[in-house]
This record gives structure tokens, C-alpha cells and sequence, in this order.
């Protein structure tokens, strides 16, 4: 029986006989007291892993494991409190889905919906739908976008010019066009989702139109000047029958309005290849 004597530094050991031995290195000191080991143990001059001997159990035991003093160890701490739930997700991390010109694409976070419809990427009638949504709803007439979507206007016919501007306007566009930037497949129009990286930056945009050869992409953030080598990952909507696909290349051309570029793929596997040729055809 172990009793703590009141207002004192000192527990009683009923029965306490000096029979404990404890090990220092390969040699071992004793007999003691149970009592004397205690007092061994608050001066620091012997440790809770440390070992003792009593011919009782006949075997050398860990101090803090012998059932003598393991009650008189420091009560484990006590449970942590429950962490308190990570906070709600932040309006950019919504998830949105776009669908216009009969293709959905997305998903994109709030932030570049609106990127995409501040470049005019984003057509009146286009529909936008969200977790939070119960059905489809118009993009410029949902709050959060907070910008106002350009209607799609009809194109306008061309402005009168003499047939002799014409001709000087042509040879000089065919003068400063580079083979590079010359269209050498037919093309098709494709509204698909895509990745663009130079390798510093990760832009997003949508294709315009596409080619064996290469394709038109809508962005307002262009990664480079003309002679840019990225590197695109086009995710096609699966109604197209193209499958998503990775392509290296270089621009080749910046649009008038600054809003996207023309690629030259460079690299692009073959499957890849026959895909596109059979949605051009």
C-alpha cells in the first residue's frame, strides 16, 4: 500500500524493506527502500526509464512500467478540444459550367467566368448553372458575374472601298504574312474549353476554331508575343466526338482586338490528328 504523506515531499511505502536494486551502466547499486527510489526519482538522480531490480519478479523492469510507481507518474494531458470545421469555401471556389452556342463547357471558378465574359467570350442568351442552382440560369442575369454581357451582334457588312485599296491592302497583308502564320487546312468552328501554359503562367481561354494544323484561341490574357513556344490542353465538349488532347506549338498571330492568338501546333500526337480530321470532315 503507497500512502502520500499530507503537506510533505515524501510517499510511505507500507512494509517498505530495502530490496530494490537500480542499473547504472553495466553495474547496479542497492539495496534500497522503495521509499529511497522515490526520493532517487524527484532529485533527478534516477529517471522513469531507467530500471530496477527486486528479487520478487526476478527480472530487471523499466521504472515506469513496474507497478510500484507507475501511479506515482504525471497523469497523461487530457484529449485536445475538437478542432473547430475549416471555413466555408470562398465565392472563387464555386464551380460554374457555361453552355452557349449548344456546348457546355467548365467547370470554371467565379473569378474566370467573369474574365471570360468581361473579354465578350460569353454571348447574350448564354446559360450558366452552379451547386447552388436548382436549374440553368441566363449569365446576365445572375448577380455574382456583376458585369454586364455584350449581346451578340450581327455582323455588319463591309465599308465600300475602291478596287484599287483593295488590291494595296492585300498585298500588303500578304507581304507581312509569315508561312508560319498562313492557313494551310481547312478549319472548323469549335467552342472548346482550353489551358494555355509559356511555362510561367496558366491562362484559360476558349477555341474559336480548329485545324489539322493548328487553331484560334479567345483569351484576355495573351502568354506572349508572336513566336511564343506553350503548350495547350483542349478539352473539347464530348457531343463533338473529339476527345480532350495535348498540344505543343508556337503563336503564330495576336487578333486585332488583342482578345486571343492563333497556334501552329508543332507537336500533337497522331491520334490526336485523325480526331480532328474526322471532325473537320
Amino acid at each position: 500500500m503507497i500512502t502520500f504523506m499530507e503537506n510533505t515531499n515524501t510517499i510511505h511505502f507500507e512494509g517498505d524493506k530495502p530490496e530494490w536494486f537500480y542499473a547504472v551502466g553495466e553495474k547496479y547499486r542497492g539495496p534500497f527502500k522503495a521509499a529511497e527510489i522515490y526520493q532517487k526519482l524527484q532529485s533527478k538522480e534516477l529517471s522513469w526509464i531507467d530500471y530496477l531490480y527486486r528479487e520478487k519478479e526476478g527480472k530487471w523492469i523499466r521504472v515506469a512500467d513496474h507497478d510500484v510507481f507507475k501511479p506515482m507518474q504525471a497523469a497523461p494531458p487530457s484529449p485536445k478540444p475538437n478542432l473547430a470545421p475549416p471555413p466555408p469555401p470562398v465565392a472563387d471556389e464555386i464551380k460554374w459550367f457555361l453552355y452557349q452556342n449548344d456546348a457546355q463547357t467548365g467547370p470554371y471558378s467565379t473569378t474566370e467566368l467573369r474574365r471570360l465574359v468581361q473579354s465578350s467570350q460569353v454571348i447574350d442568351g448564354a446559360f450558366v448553372w452552379q451547386e447552388a442552382f436548382s436549374g440553368w440560369k441566363l449569365a446576365n442575369e445572375v448577380n455574382e458575374l456583376k458585369v454586364e454581357v455584350k449581346p451578340s451582334m450581327p455582323t455588319p457588312p463591309p465599308v465600300p472601298v475602291s478596287k484599287a485599296f483593295e488590291q494595296n491592302q492585300s498585298q500588303k497583308q500578304t507581304q507581312s504574312q509569315t508561312p508560319s502564320d498562313k492557313r494551310t487546312a481547312p478549319r472548323k468552328p469549335l467552342v472548346a474549353q482550353v489551358y494555355a501554359t509559356n511555362l510561367s503562367a496558366l491562362i484559360t481561354g476558349i477555341c474559336r476554331d480548329i485545324s489539322v494544323g493548328g487553331m484560334q484561341v479567345l483569351t484576355d490574357h495573351l502568354p506572349g508575343p508572336v513566336g511564343t513556344s506553350i503548350r495547350l490542353n483542349v478539352t473539347p465538349p464530348s457531343d463533338t466526338g473529339l476527345s480532350p488532347f495535348v498540344a505543343e506549338g508556337v503563336l503564330v498571330r495576336i487578333l486585332e482586338d488583342q482578345r486571343g492568338f492563333s497556334f501552329r501546333f508543332t507537336q500533337i500526337s497522331e491520334d490526336s490528328k485523325h480526331s480532328i480530321e474526322r471532325y473537320i470532315s
